[in-house]
């Protein structure tokens, strides 16, 4: 049953077919008669998919009467919505509509996008007010809110008209119509009240408010952009009140938070359907760009949060590959660890959060890459000076919060367009106090060829672990070359124990010093601090 408000407004809703006429043009309701002669197999067209939640707690509660009457009501509710707008329904049950919505032959644009996100919208309005009026019947309080979940999409699909006894409804399959019922898959997840592909809502020219951005991926690492839609903007001259739009918007929002109260019940259902239909990664808030890499825990993508800012990275981790919890656990602790330093010579870290399924972190986009391409080329003295530099900076930023990186490589040190360095990848970065053991029964972390010999050794590691490792970095810069080379890893660490700091050649002499202290087999020789490095290279001129 439609409200009143409904019925006031020519774009609210309207009630007769005059209205209707009047809003989108008299061609509308005369092509709904006769397209199915007039409509091609393959139809690019606007596809919305509406699913009522909880509906059936709502059924197993009503008499044989009232759930007569509910059910009608549903009915109606979300077949006028369609009707109204012009559109044709396609399928049809007792909790959902799929129905389509194509342009007329003579219309001066195509308007089908609009009228499709219009229908939505009002839908969702429809069916706040009939949650309100089911809750405030006798026994129906207690049960989850009756609330809406629509997605709409753009794009096509094979339409064709139905048997004579289908009272008008087309048949509709393909990729558009498929997409329709994700973006509502999606929509549940991230209690939505409605979510559309940015397309579409591109092609709907600003009829419809939008909110919150996302991406979601398909199984062939390709992304759709989607939209979240808030509300039904005026048309240009509309004499229709604010407060129509306003009534629309409050109800996009209750739909919304009576969607959140009720997300333990639907939350399994919806994620298992999003993976059913294609969809395996939605990180809301961002539009991805490309996936520009791969890790043994995370997915790597270049990602814009919408903002206006330059690109950020994304790393993201289903949680369902996660393997056993050290996995995750480690994944979170690198945003936890990151978050409490800001240091030029640190990659910054923006956000960390879980999304349909993922966790994920949102890090500085680095687009000249890491330090390990730039050394596949000599690296002259003053640059690799400049670069011990900032790296010694960037430790004993993370060492004054007791954070130790561990896995300190040129992987691991990413260059910035103005020529500055920055540490990255802190996925093994623990506590001082932790053991390089912990995360595995034995397992050694950390990259062999820059590995310390207490790490070798699996001892407690603290910040001058990661001097050894400095040092390594600094002996590759300088002469283009790692310090020790074996056959097997074992052998490698073994080196690493035991054999003695290697020589520099004659025309580096004077930073031998340096390299002795850094590279020293027994930490307590060592630089007692990355500031106690800087404060020795500032003291030889350099």
């Amino acid at each position: 049953m439609l409200s009143e408000h409904a019925a006031t407004s020519e774009e609210f809703i309207p009630t007769e077919a005059a209205p209707l006429v009047s809003e989108f043009g008299p061609s509308i309701m005369e092509a709904a008669e006769s397209r199915t002669s007039l409509w091609p197999t393959q139809t690019v067209a606007t596809f919305v998919y509406a699913r009522l939640h909880n509906f059936s707690q709502a059924c197993r509660v009503m008499s044989g009467i009232e759930l007569t009457s509910f059910v009608n009501e549903v009915r109606q509710i979300l077949s006028d919505a369609v009707a109204k707008l012009g559109g044709e329904i396609a399928q049809r049950r007792p909790d959902s509509i799929l129905a389509v919505f194509s342009n007329a032959p003579d219309a001066i644009r195509p308007d089908h996008a609009q009228r499709g996100l219009h229908a939505a919208i009002v839908a969702v309005h429809e069916v706040v007010e009939l949650a309100r009026r089911v809750a405030a019947q006798p026994g129906m309080g207690d049960l989850p809110p009756l609330t809406l979940a629509v997605g709409v999409h753009l794009g096509a699909a094979d339409v064709a008209p139905r048997t004579s006894s289908s009272k008008g409804m087309v048949h509709a399959v393909g990729e558009a119509v498929e997409f329709a019922r994700l973006l509502e898959v999606t929509a549940t997840d991230l209690h939505w009240s409605i979510a559309t592909s940015a397309a579409t809502n591109l092609a709907a020219g600003g009829r419809a408010e939008k909110g919150r951005i996302g991406s979601l991926g398909l199984p062939d690492e390709s992304f759709i952009d989607i939209v979240e839609i808030t509300g039904l903007a005026p048309r240009k001259g509309s004499s229709t009140p604010p407060r129509m739009f306003e009534l629309l918007r409050e109800a996009i929002a209750v739909n919304q938070q009576w969607r959140k109260r009720s997300a333990g019940s639907n939350a399994a259902g919806g994620s298992a359907a999003a993976m059913q239909t294609g969809g395996h990664l939605l990180v809301e808030g961002y539009r991805v760009l490309r996936k520009i890499g791969e890790g043994g825990m995370a997915s790597i993508f270049l990602a814009d949060a919408g903002d206006g800012g330059p690109p950020q990275v994304l790393k993201v981790m289903r949680l369902d590959k996660a393997g056993e919890a050290d996995g995750l656990q480690r994944f979170i602790q690198e945003f936890a660890l990151l978050e409490q330093v800001s240091h030029p010579n640190v990659a910054r870290i923006f956000r960390q959060d879980f999304s349909l399924g993922h966790a994920y972190i949102a890090m500085e986009y680095f687009p000249c890459g890491d330090l390990a391409a730039r050394l596949r080329k000599p690296v002259d003295a003053s640059t690799a000076i400049g670069y011990l530099k900032q790296t010694a900076a960037g430790l004993g930023a993370i060492h004054r919060v007791g954070i130790v990186h561990r896995d300190l490589k040129p992987d691991n040190l990413m260059l910035r367009q103005n020529g500055s360095l920055a540490l990255a990848d802190f996925g093994v970065a623990k506590q001082v106090s932790m053991l390089i053991t912990d995360t595995g029964d034995g397992d050694i972390v950390g990259t062999p060829y820059y590995l310390s010999p207490e790490q070798a050794l699996g001892q407690p590691v603290d910040a001058r672990c990661d001097l050894y490792s400095l040092g390594v970095l600094t002996y590759e810069m300088l002469t283009g070359r790692k310090p020790y080379h074996a056959a097997t890893a074992h052998d490698l660490l073994n080196m690493h124990i035991h054999d003695p700091v290697p020589v520099l050649p004659a025309s580096h002499a004077h930073l031998q010093p340096v390299l002795q202290r850094m590279m020293a087999k027994q930490r307590e020789q060592r630089y007692a601090s990355a500031q106690e490095l800087l404060d020795d290279l500032t003291g030889r001129g350099l």
